[in-house]
C-alpha cells in the first residue's frame, strides 16, 4: 500500500499582447515543493520488548526466547515457565512460575512477569487477528509424565508503545484467568475485533510490578528464606499429589499462535 504526500502548484505566465488586458500575475516570492514517501512491508525479525517499558528493547537472553523468522503477522518472543526444584510431596500441589530478568545492554533492569510479545506489520489485506494458547505437551521427563498437571495464567497485562490505545487488541472473553491442560483445549488471549485495530508490537504479561496494573507486585516474588518457593505469581502449575514422580527435570509445552480471522 502507498501513501503519498503532495501539493499542487500553478504557475501561470502570461504575454500581454497588444492592447490586451494583462490578467493578475503568479506570485514571484514564493513556490511550493511536493514531498512523497512510499512504504513496503517490514518483514524482518522484531526484537524482545520490556512488558512494562515497551519503548525499550531488551536482551534476548533465557528465559526469553525469540521467534528467528521474520514476518509481518508474528509471535516475536514468548518467556519459558521456570517452576524451580521442588519436593516430591504426596499432595496436591500449586507452583508459581519464577520472575524474568530483563537486561538492556547488559543492564540489569530488574524483573518482571512472564510475557509473550506479538507484531501486526501487514499492510494489504488486512483482517482482524487472534493470539490463542494450548498445552501442546503434558510435564514430562522421558517416558513420564505428571498425569492431570495443568498450568493457570491470571492478571494479563497489555502493553504497547502505540500511543493510541484504542487500536489496541483486546482481552479475550475467557483470558482474564485461564487454564491449560494436557487435553489440548485452547484459548483466545488477546485479540482485534477489526482490520483497523492491532497494528503494532503488543506484549500480554502474566502479573507485573508494583504500580505498574494495580499496587502489588503480582510477578512472583521469590520466599525469602527458600528461592524455590515462589509467591504473589501470576502463572502456577498444578500438580495432583497422585502424580506419580521421578527424580528428573519434567518439560511440558505451550503453543502460542497469531493468526487472521474472517
Amino acid at each position: 500500500m502507498k501513501f503519498k504526500l503532495f501539493s499542487t502548484a500553478a504557475l501561470t505566465t502570461v504575454m500581454v499582447l497588444g492592447g490586451l488586458a494583462a490578467p493578475a500575475q503568479a506570485a514571484p516570492n514564493s513556490l511550493e515543493s511536493n514531498g512523497t514517501i512510499t512504504y513496503e512491508e517490514d518483514t524482518t525479525v522484531n526484537p524482545p520488548i520490556d512488558p512494562e517499558n515497551p519503548d525499550k528493547e531488551v536482551d534476548p537472553e533465557n528465559p526469553i526466547v525469540v521467534n528467528p523468522d521474520g514476518g509481518s503477522l508474528t509471535v516475536d518472543a514468548v518467556t519459558n515457565l521456570d517452576f524451580g526444584a521442588q519436593k516430591a510431596v504426596t499432595t496436591d500441589q500449586d507452583y508459581f512460575a519464577k520472575q524474568v530478568t530483563v537486561k538492556e545492554n547488559g543492564t540489569n533492569k530488574g524483573t518482571r512477569g512472564n510475557w509473550v510479545q506479538v507484531t501486526d506489520k501487514r499492510l494489504e489485506n488486512r483482517t482482524p487477528w487472534k493470539l490463542t494458547a494450548k498445552m501442546t505437551q503434558q510435564f514430562t521427563a522421558g517416558t513420564k509424565t505428571l498425569g492431570g498437571a495443568t498450568l493457570t495464567y491470571t492478571n494479563p497485562f497489555i502493553n504497547s508503545a502505540v500511543e493510541d490505545t484504542t487500536t489496541w487488541p483486546t482481552l479475550g472473553a475467557n483470558a482474564s484467568t485461564f487454564t491449560l491442560s494436557e487435553s489440548g483445549n485452547s484459548i483466545d488471549v488477546i485479540g482485534t475485533e477489526n482490520a483497523d485495530k492491532g497494528f503494532g508490537t503488543f506484549t500480554v504479561e502474566f502479573g507485573s510490578s508494583a504500580g505498574v496494573n494495580g499496587a502489588e507486585d503480582t510477578t512472583g516474588t521469590p520466599n525469602g528464606t527458600n528461592a524455590n518457593l515462589i509467591e504473589k505469581g501470576s502463572v502456577s502449575l498444578y500438580v495432583p499429589g497422585s502424580a506419580i514422580k521421578t527424580k528428573a527435570a519434567y518439560t511440558g509445552k505451550v503453543l502460542w499462535t497469531i493468526s487472521e480471522t474472517p
